[in-house]
């Protein structure tokens, strides 16, 4: 699909991007955070991977998905959106959209980076910050290759899959999932969203592996 292939590509740049700005900081894995990383690996296999599934060719672009999780995660005014709604062009003109948040990666940059041990992946795979320990000193901005980490006035905050908000994954879909009235957002293992896709699904990009599919145009 000539979008993936698009994202694809961007994303790779700001990987690159951003592994030279932590390079030029001096920003090094505490050994607390590499040795939960490395936990993370060897232990990958055993886990289920959550993760989200994009339509483009279903999605509005109506924004109910936005206003979903702000107001089911009770967001305070000064934390910014932690999903976000951007619009592209084929060739022929047509504007098509695609709703994404955190990509909750196999492989997340930004753990690895965290001075504080703030983030972490927990059984699910989704990839969580502890605002109590959170310093803010925006290590994990200039590692992830999608420019995810936001920050309020308390801590950096992301996507969570709306599990602190009370949503138990396996049992119910996310705020935003649930919001969409035309299907462009699916959630479940990702495993599982890849095969009842077939080979329809492709990952929306590479850089640290990320838990999202994107479904192609016209499916």
């Amino acid at each position: 699909m000539e979008e993936s292939v698009s994202l694809t590509r961007r994303a790779m740049l700001c990987a690159s991007i951003a592994g030279g700005a932590a390079l030029a900081l001096g920003v090094a894995p505490s050994e607390e955070a590499s040795a939960r990383e490395a936990s993370s690996t060897a232990s990958a296999a055993s886990r289920t991977q959550y993760g989200f599934l994009v339509a483009v060719s279903r999605c509005s672009g109506c924004g109910r998905c936005v206003e979903a999780c702000r107001k089911e995660n009770g967001l305070s005014d000064d934390t910014p959106d932690r999903r976000v709604v951007s619009a592209f062009q084929r060739d022929r003109g047509r504007t098509f959209f695609a709703s994404t948040s955190c990509m909750h990666c196999a492989e997340p940059s930004c753990m690895g980076v965290c001075p504080a041990g703030a983030i972490s992946k927990d059984g699910n795979g989704v990839v969580r910050v502890d605002s109590g320990r959170c310093i803010g000193c925006k290590y994990c901005y200039q590692a992830c290759p999608y420019g995810v980490p936001r920050y309020n006035s308390v801590a950096m905050d992301k996507c969570d899959c709306c599990q602190a908000s009370g949503v138990v994954l396996g049992e119910e879909d996310p705020h935003c999932v649930r919001a969409c009235k035309f299907g462009a957002l699916k959630f479940g293992p990702i495993d599982e969203l890849a095969d009842a896709m077939g080979d329809a699904a492709v990952p929306i990009a590479e850089a640290n592996n990320p838990s999202c599919l994107v479904l192609g145009v016209g499916r």
